[in-house]
C-alpha cells in the first residue's frame, strides 16, 4: 500500500549497460576462477589467490558505470554518475540539451551545466538516439508540473552497494592475502 507522501520517480538509463557489464563481470569471474585454479595447481595458492582482488576491483568499476542513471523524482532531478550524484531542484534547471559529442547536459542558472555519464555520447547512442530520447523525457517532466520551491544544488558521493561491497572485499582480500604471505614467508 502506498502512502500519501510517496513520490513517484522515473528512472532513465541505458538498458544495455547493466546487461553488458553483468555479462562482463560474469565472464571475467569465470575466467579469473579458472586462472586462480590453474596458477594454484602450478605454483600453489600462495600465488593463485592474487587474481581475486584484481577481479573484485574491476567488478567494482564495472558496477559503478552500470549504476549510472538519471532519476526524475518529485521536484528534483538526480544525475547519478559513477562517483558523484547531483541532486538538482527542478526550479534550478534552465535547459536540457544534447552536446555536440552526444552527451546529455543539464544547464543550470549562472551558466553552469552538468553532464550525464549515463547518456554520454557513444557509438550505440548514435544509432539508438538514447540521449535525445532522455532529453525529451526530461523536458516533458520539466513542463509537467510547476516547480515547488528552489533549494540549492547538492552533490554527494554516488552509492552503489554491490560495487562498494566488491571494492571493500578487494581491499580485505588484498590485505589479508598480503599479511598471510608476509607471515608465511620463510
Amino acid at each position: 500500500m502506498m502512502g500519501a507522501d510517496t513520490v513517484s520517480s522515473t528512472v532513465l538509463r541505458r538498458r544495455s549497460w547493466p546487461i553488458f557489464f553483468g555479462i562482463a563481470i560474469l565472464g571475467l569471474g569465470v575466467g579469473v576462477t579458472a586462472a586462480v585454479f590453474k596458477v594454484t595447481a602450478m605454483h600453489g595458492f600462495r600465488e593463485g589467490w592474487q587474481g581475486i582482488p584484481v577481479f573484485l576491483a574491476v567488478a567494482a568499476v564495472c558496477g559503478r558505470i552500470a549504476n549510472s542513471k538519471v532519476v526524475m523524482q518529485g521536484a528534483v532531478l538526480l544525475l547519478v554518475n559513477p562517483l558523484r550524484t547531483y541532486i538538482i531542484p527542478k526550479a534550478m534547471i534552465r535547459n536540457v540539451s544534447v552536446g555536440d559529442d552526444g552527451t546529455l547536459e543539464v544547464h543550470l542558472d549562472e551558466e553552469r551545466k552538468i553532464a550525464s555519464f549515463a547518456f554520454g555520447g557513444s557509438l550505440i547512442d548514435r544509432i539508438n538516439r538514447t540521449s535525445p530520447k532522455a532529453e525529451r523525457n526530461i523536458r516533458s517532466w520539466l513542463h509537467s508540473s510547476p516547480a515547488i520551491e528552489r533549494t540549492d544544488l547538492q552533490v554527494r558521493w554516488s552509492r552503489c552497494i554491490l560495487a562498494d561491497l566488491s571494492l571493500l572485499l578487494c581491499v580485505v582480500t588484498a590485505g589479508v592475502g598480503a599479511l598471510w604471505m608476509a607471515l608465511s614467508s620463510g
